[in-house]
């Protein structure tokens, strides 16, 4: 569990999330829907956020709550048949530009350090320069490709863990 500087906590999804991210969703914007469902209907929306509140070890998500309960973010790493996992992020519009996607890609690359994946994939629509931006920043080594269908894949290096801090007794 992560405490943010804004009384933000970030800790793995669990079933009671359901209410709250479906609230979640009911504040952002068409376009963020849009680009997070790549444009899929409401059912398919419904039927990931069911995904994110039952975690297993195909699909793990974590949440930004803020203090209220109200969740302002989430994030998931989902594995596919084929080996790849794949990193999907949603913000509220309300809560852009203040962390909490960075925070949210720190718990996933923990996560995803934790079940030793040394790299995830986000698909994201090639128009989508606000999303391809973020990724870019806060994955050194973040490479994007077209991958066809007016989207890219953004392949992200999972960084190792920082090594601890010394401490005195061992300097």
């Amino acid at each position: 569990m992560r405490e943010l500087p804004f009384a933000l906590t970030v800790r793995p999804a669990r079933g009671d999330d359901l209410g709250a991210l479906h609230a979640l969703v009911e504040r952002c914007s068409p376009d963020t829907l849009y680009r997070r469902f790549h444009g899929a209907g409401p059912t398919s929306a419904r039927r990931e956020l069911a995904r994110i509140a039952a975690p297993h070890d195909g699909h793990r998500s974590v949440v930004a709550v803020a203090p209220s309960g109200e969740v302002r973010g989430t994030a998931t790493l989902a594995w596919g048949r084929d080996g790849t996992v794949e990193a999907a992020f949603l913000v509220e519009d309300a809560w852009f530009r203040r962390g909490v996607g960075r925070a949210l890609y720190a718990a996933l690359a923990a996560e995803a350090r934790r079940a030793r994946v040394c790299t995830v994939t986000a698909t994201v629509q090639a128009d989508n320069e606000r999303a391809v931006r973020f990724l870019l920043a806060v994955a050194p080594g973040a490479r994007s490709r077209f991958v066809g269908g007016a989207e890219l894949a953004v392949t992200i290096p999972v960084p190792a863990a920082a090594p601890a801090a010394r401490s005195e007794e061992a300097a």
